[in-house]
């Protein structure tokens, strides 16, 4: 069993831990961050969402639904500084108790400056992109983009004794009228220990809660990530990710 485990510990431990956000594209539980993934690397998975997790009105009809959900998502670095990810939400369209479509979102994240040995990296990033209304993609009033968010973010590590330290910090602007912020900044710190470096712990703040969480890398390629909203509601989520270079 220990050889198993130091097994498992060597084959992992070049890979380093890029958090899994809510939404399907690399940042830390709720809120963005500058980490991305490296060029080439595919992620698939989904997360369990609990009610608090939805937009002030989840549907069309403006209307405030409350309900459990779950997204999927496909996420591709296509370049060393262009992340893309398309995720899908169920939602219970009819308001009949149960899912009848999903909405879908893409979400871009643009890299301007890769993280030095002095300076922070920092991208540019948006969230559920464009509506569903063909009159106006871009137009936050019509159509869906219930998640609409654009954002600067920045993060910067540093090692300690051989754990990793991630102090992380964004700045959001709402792209969308279905939901609202307390306060425009977010962000939060990520801590990896030196025994086990496949563990990332974080804490932070996403415009509107406080929130606990962290992801475990296991057999080389699967992500498991739990968190606590507002330190009282639980959401979960997995990924499996490769890389085709």
């Amino acid at each position: 069993m220990r050889r198993l485990c130091a097994t498992l510990l060597l084959v992992a431990s070049s890979v380093y831990l890029y958090p899994q956000s809510s939404m399907g594209i690399s940042g830390l539980l709720n809120s963005p961050s500058a980490v991305m993934s490296k060029d080439g690397t595919v992620k698939i998975g989904g997360n369990f969402l609990n009610t608090n997790m939805t937009p002030d009105t989840w549907d069309l009809d403006n209307k405030t639904l409350d309900y459990n959900t779950f997204n999927f998502f496909l996420n591709i670095t296509f370049l060393p500084f262009l992340e893309v990810a398309i995720t899908n939400t169920a939602l219970d369209y009819y308001d009949e108790g149960k899912f009848t479509n999903v909405d879908r979102a893409v979400c871009l994240k643009f890299r301007i400056l890769k993280e030095g040995k002095y300076w922070p990296s920092v991208v540019i990033g948006s969230n559920d992109v464009l509506t569903s209304a063909t009159s106006n993609l871009f137009d936050p009033a019509i159509g869906n983009k219930f998640f609409g968010t654009h954002y600067l973010a920045l993060s910067k590590h540093i090692d300690i004794a051989g754990n990793r330290i991630g102090v992380h910090a964004a700045y959001n602007i709402l792209s969308s009228t279905k939901q609202t912020i307390n306060f425009p900044l977010s962000g939060g710190i990520s801590f990896s220990p030196n025994f086990y470096k496949e563990l990332n712990l974080i804490a932070e703040y996403d415009t509107r809660n406080f929130n606990l969480g962290g992801n475990i890398l296991i057999f080389k390629y699967l992500y498991l990530q739990l968190f606590v909203q507002d330190l009282k509601y639980l959401s979960f989520g997995a990924q499996a990710q490769f890389s085709i270079l």
